[in-house]
């Protein structure tokens, strides 16, 4: 745990070097680098005045430096994209399903903990105010690349801390919730490395295998569907992009398998380096595509969903209300048998939806990821330009691949990465090029 003296030198440099920045466009890029690349263990135990995350604390930073750069830099012309009512109708039911919840009785400091995800959307309009189409592809693209390198070799340290190098016969899966960064960062070098080679040429490559190895030590079978629906996607998007004569679907699938091959290689090399059994323990758990019974924390999530299902049907239209929680099953190794407590958590993006916001949440953010979709294609056939075309492309596989993790996975709307995700859409919005500024209406 952290002495008083470093929680009040890492809260001092945030706060200072926001001030210092003043600058809102990095103070959302500090927002993004936070919430990805600084270690769980050091998020958890810095305790900042009114129970902030330091994420927070730049997303406070950023709004505040964003009202002063409107009122008195641009005389209040508000920017305006087509999806700011979505946002803002997904932000009115989160709030409405808080009120729900404190009907149906649930502890006030667990719908406070529940609302504060779903309520990060709220910085859509951070970066739809403050960032220009320019920052996105100069340096925003960049830093998605970046941090993935940074998540990567913390798991990397990680993995080669835990495991015992003499014998290599001990095998660490290194599951931190910074990784669900990883497939975007993979996708996005993917898509620049299709539409803008030139850009980054010398060092791209490397990056992808490094991240790559990262991405690999997590040994998640969600992310890694993930990012190969994200990998389909960009494909498509490549040859659909091309004249019709000029399609060639075959490179597509040469590319594909090339990438994943490679970094298969890079995992076996890996693997001969460190003496770990990473391809062992990877075939196991892959072995639950074909039969799930294999595995008991499938198993356990699979009694979750139909827990929640049953809670679901009690209150299909508005949901349970934030602070709902639910019986949880899982399976504990040193006792060999299930255990049950209370969980205010779900492994699942449409369920814990569904559970809380009711069907209207449910609908409401799919639409809204299906619209924020819609101008990622709107700006990648309407651009010839290589790096915004990477940008559109890279988005748009991401929120695909997002959306398919989803299934099993709740980080889109119940975690520091809903940070990221919002930036990402507020990103597309901006370099979409459809805004509107209140004076020329």
């Amino acid at each position: 745990v952290l002495s008083p003296l470093h929680v009040f030198i890492v809260v001092g440099a945030l706060v200072a070097v926001g001030s210092v920045l003043f600058s809102p466009p990095r103070a959302v890029m500090a927002m993004v680098v936070v919430a990805t690349a600084v270690p769980v263990h050091i998020v958890d135990a810095t305790r900042i005045p009114l129970g902030l995350r330091p994420w927070e604390v730049l997303m406070v930073l950023a709004a505040g430096f964003t009202l002063i750069d409107l009122f008195f830099r641009r005389d209040l012309r508000i920017v305006r994209t087509g999806v700011d009512v979505h946002v803002l109708a997904f932000l009115g039911i989160t709030l409405l399903s808080a009120f729900v919840g404190s009907l149906h009785g649930n502890a006030s400091d667990v719908i406070l903990r529940n609302m504060r995800y779903p309520l990060y959307y709220a910085a859509f309009f951070l970066v739809t105010q403050s960032v220009d189409a320019r920052s996105v592809t100069e340096r925003f693209s960049l830093l998605f690349i970046v941090v993935g390198a940074c998540v990567s070799a913390e798991y990397v340290l990680e993995f080669l801390g835990a495991i015992d190098l003499s014998t290599g016969n001990r095998f660490v899966r290194v599951a931190r919730r910074q990784g669900i960064v990883l497939p975007l960062s993979l996708l996005m070098i993917v898509n620049h490395l299709i539409h803008d080679r030139d850009r980054w040429r010398g060092w791209l490559p490397a990056m992808f295998l490094f991240t790559g190895v990262g991405f690999a030590l997590t040994l998640g079978r969600g992310m890694w569907v993930a990012f190969v629906v994200g990998l389909l996607v960009s494909i498509w998007l490549w040859q659909s992009g091309q004249p019709v004569g000029r399609r060639r679907w075959w490179k597509g699938i040469v590319l594909a398998v090339g990438l994943v091959g490679t970094l298969g290689v890079t995992m076996m090399v890996f693997q001969r380096v460190t003496g770990a059994a990473i391809s062992a323990h990877a075939l196991e758990r892959s072995r639950t595509f074909l039969d799930y019974t294999r595995d008991v924390q499938v198993l356990s999530r699979l009694l979750n969903y139909a827990t929640a299902l049953q809670q679901i049907a009690r209150h299909p239209l508005l949901g349970s209300g934030q602070g709902t929680e639910l019986t949880s099953y899982s399976f504990n190794p040193e006792s060999d048998r299930y255990e049950t407590w209370r969980s205010w958590t779900l492994d699942s993006l449409y369920l814990t939806l569904w559970l809380k916001m009711g069907l209207a949440g449910l609908m409401l953010f799919v639409w809204l990821c299906v619209r924020v979709g819609r101008h990622c294609l709107q700006s990648f056939h309407g651009t010839r330009a290589p790096p915004e075309r990477a940008f559109a492309a890279a988005a748009l596989s991401t929120l695909v691949a997002m959306m398919v993790l989803g299934i099993s996975d709740g980080s889109m709307v119940n975690g520091r990465f809903a940070v990221v995700m919002v930036t990402l859409m507020g990103l597309v919005m901006v370099s979409n090029g459809q805004n509107t500024s209140e004076d020329a209406e």
